[in-house]
């Protein structure tokens, strides 16, 4: 039985998200910043986190102190399985995955970060305006329906 979701967000998207799943499957969600999280080692989680270069932020350390019954990758891009497939290949993930188109906030990323991002916008085909659009002002795509598969799923293995 999932006991909680523990989260990483970088600029409030994922956090959405846990606060958003934690309502719909009434568990509660922390973040991995808290300290003395009432969680132990034994005990199945569902874990949100970011995406930073085809790399789910923190996914090793959570790997090492928890059980992962799922896991909710946050990034700007659109969801698509080939993008999945290769996050699932990238991170070494045997647990089940689900992609969570998140967004941008420019207030809120720092430094390098702020600017990575906008040099990736830069090579985004002009075709993908809802994206080039994200990269270029920054937006949310953060919604219930996106959670749809990992609620289902969770709730299947509920059963």
């Amino acid at each position: 039985m999932i006991k909680a979701i523990i989260y990483h967000s970088n600029t409030g998207h994922t956090f959405e998200y846990a606060k958003l799943l934690s309502e719909i499957l009434k568990i509660p969600y922390y973040s991995l910043e808290e300290t003395n999280l009432p969680i132990k080692k034994e005990d199945e989680i569902i874990y949100l986190s970011w995406i930073c270069a085809g790399k789910i932020t923190k996914l090793k350390q959570v790997q090492k102190n928890y059980q992962i019954k799922c896991i909710g990758a946050v990034g700007a891009y659109n969801k698509s399985e080939k993008y999945l497939e290769e996050l699932k290949s990238g991170n070494q993930i045997q647990s089940p995955c689900f992609y969570l188109q998140g967004g941008i906030n420019y207030q809120k990323l720092k430094g390098i970060s702020k600017l990575i991002v906008k040099m990736v916008g830069k090579t985004i085909p002009k075709e993908e305006k809802e994206l080039v659009n994200l990269f270029q002002n920054g937006g949310s795509f953060v919604k219930k329906e996106n959670l749809k598969e990992l609620i289902n799923y969770v709730k299947e293995e509920e059963k």
